[in-house]
């Protein structure tokens, strides 16, 4: 379960940053193409060929990502992984102040 929460974050800030009026419309446009060709059911090379039909699938989105990650300015990821750490720690605040009293984390003395 943990797993599939870091990936829906991942997902989440690849979606803001590409969505960031600072990032090039060139990497907006590569990571929608890199989205489509993944889901569109015409392909390159058929899947039914064996070893390379489905690893064209699967390299294509993963290649894009990595490539318009590193062509996204560097003010753009600190600020959305700053944005991202932030919304994590106030969520992980409003679940400890959510639980009972005898729940609660209990400060240890130095």
């Amino acid at each position: 379960m943990l797993k599939f929460i870091s990936i829906g974050r991942t997902l989440i800030r690849y979606w803001r940053m590409a969505h960031d009026p600072r990032t090039p419309p060139f990497v907006r446009y590569m990571i929608y193409g890199g989205l489509v060709y993944s889901l569109s059911p015409i392909d390159l090379v058929p899947d039914w060929v064996p070893g390379v039909g489905l690893l064209d699938d699967a390299a294509v989105l993963p290649g894009v990502i990595a490539v318009a990650m590193m062509m996204i300015p560097q003010e753009v990821k600190e600020a959305h992984d700053t944005k991202s750490e932030k919304g994590i720690q106030r969520k992980q605040l409003e679940a400890i102040n959510e639980r009972p009293a005898h729940q609660q984390p209990v400060a240890k003395p130095a």
